[in-house]
C-alpha cells in the first residue's frame, strides 16, 4: 500500500503513525527506499551544481586587474607624456 501511495503520503505522516502504533517493521522498507531516493536526488543536484559552477568559471570574462578603469587608461589620467611639460608638450598658438 505504501509503495502505491508513495507520492501521496508525506514521510513524516508515515513515520508518526508507524511509531505510535508499533508498525515500524512494516514501514521500514518504505522509509529506507524514500531516504535512498532522497540521497540520490541530493547527489544528483550536487553534481549538477558543481558542473554549473565549472561552466560559469570557464565562461566567466577575465576581470581587469589594472587600476580603477582596467588596463587601458584615459588620456586625461596618464599625465604629462612628452618632455615633462604639464600640458604634454603642447604649445598653444
Amino acid at each position: 500500500m505504501l509503495y502505491s501511495c508513495y507520492e501521496l503520503i508525506p514521510l513524516h505522516t508515515i513515520m508518526e503513525i508507524s511509531w505510535r502504533h508499533g508498525l515500524t517493521d512494516f514501514t521500514m522498507p518504505f522509509m529506507i527506499n524514500y531516504l535512498s531516493q532522497q540521497a540520490s536526488t541530493i547527489a544528483e543536484l550536487k553534481r549538477d551544481n558543481d558542473e554549473r559552477k565549472e561552466r560559469e568559471k570557464a565562461n566567466a570574462p577575465k576581470e581587469d586587474t589594472g587600476p580603477i578603469l582596467g588596463q587601458s587608461r584615459l588620456m586625461l589620467t596618464q599625465g604629462p607624456i612628452a618632455n615633462g611639460q604639464p600640458n604634454g608638450g603642447y604649445r598653444g598658438f
